[in-house]
């Protein structure tokens, strides 16, 4: 089984605040079988649909932590990509995520350092409503790293 290649490999200098990734997913019942098994957390708010109905939420929920793990995918796969170290996360939970609903995930660049970026980190439900916010920091790969890369970098990206 080959892995997925990252599609980006972009450096501080590639790094503008402001600029922004999605990344439409749905939480299915396997994720959140996967998640209880990785993290331990076999919650029955998100595993037993009779504990689920008396909770406030009347229903079983998805694992929070699901949604802020979209946010390792954004960053290193897509923005900055290849190389990048996330460094720092905070989350606030706003409101539950449902399974088989359409969610997004969200990160805005909103500072650049000379070897950092911090993203506003969010998502939101169908109607736009953020279910989830915080902020990720990252190392993106380092200029001289990537450039010493040559052809090897063709190889390492989905292009």
């Amino acid at each position: 089984m080959s892995l997925p290649k990252p599609r980006a490999c972009m450096v501080i200098a590639d790094l503008d605040v402001g600029m922004k990734f999605s990344q439409p997913y749905t939480i299915t019942d396997e994720d959140i079988r996967k998640f209880g098994e990785i993290s331990g957390d076999f919650n029955p708010a998100h595993f037993n649909d009779e504990y689920a109905k008396s909770t406030r939420f009347g229903n079983r929920i998805a694992h929070g932590m699901i949604s802020v793990a979209k946010f390792s995918g954004i960053f290193g796969m897509d923005m900055p990509g290849l190389g990048t170290i996330w460094a720092s996360q905070s989350a606030k939970f706003l409101a539950p995520v449902q399974i088989g609903e359409p969610y997004t995930a969200i990160a805005e660049v909103k500072e650049v350092t000379a070897k950092s970026a911090t993203f506003e980190t969010y998502c939101v439900d169908k109607d736009g409503n953020r279910v989830l916010e915080g902020e990720g920091v990252v190392f993106p790969i380092p200029a001289k790293v990537r450039d010493g890369m040559g052809d090897d970098l063709n190889t390492l990206l989905d292009k």
